[in-house]
């Protein structure tokens, strides 16, 4: 695991500066990097990982009949393909009946968000290949050192899902096309 400075000196080391000590915020290179970071941490929790996705979450209405969606929600989708809800205002919302207020509980599957910290390495080490590329060509823009921070990238991003699949345990054979087929094949005794 990563602490915020180990990351915020390889995004630096990555574009040819000198590392920082002692995290001091608001300082120069430490605000601009954590700035960075932090904003690449949530564009690759947004794309929904094994560890910040749950499903099957029954959301319960207050009093007032209204779901309040936590700040760290990322993507809220319904479990049921007919029912179109969104998140508006901090709250969910009934598109078909434009109202914020329900009657029943809500199933979904949320996408949390986490700091930098509180994500497994393999997550951390794209997100650090992210930070230091986007840093890179927001504040040095060497297209050498972009070459290197892109290759680095894609190395991070192939790692991060390789856990990702390991983690989850996909298997192509669940997928629903693929199970028509395989009853069409038992059905003729193939």
């Amino acid at each position: 695991m990563l602490s915020r400075l180990q990351a915020i000196n390889q995004m630096l080391i990555a574009v040819g500066e000198q590392i920082i000590l002692v995290e001091v915020e608001g300082a120069g290179d430490y605000a601009n990097c954590s700035a960075v970071l932090d904003a690449e941490t949530t564009k690759v929790l947004a794309k929904g990982c094994f560890f910040n996705t749950d499903r099957e979450v029954e959301l319960q209405p207050d009093a007032n009949g209204k779901i309040a969606v936590a700040d760290n929600i990322l993507q809220i989708d319904p479990v049921d393909p007919s029912l179109r809800i969104v998140q508006r205002g901090g709250f969910l919302y009934d598109l078909d009946n434009q109202t914020d207020v329900f009657t029943a509980p809500v199933t979904v599957t949320r996408i949390l968000n986490f700091t930098f910290e509180q994500c497994p390495f393999t997550v951390q080490r794209e997100v650090v290949a992210r930070a230091a590329m986007t840093y890179q060509r927001g504040y040095v823009g060497s297209p050498q050192l972009d070459a290197f921070a892109k290759e680095e990238r894609l190395e991070a991003t192939a790692d991060a899902q390789d856990a990702e699949s390991d983690s989850d345990d996909y298997n192509i054979l669940d997928n629903p096309d693929l199970a028509y087929l395989r009853r069409q094949t038992y059905r003729r005794g193939i």
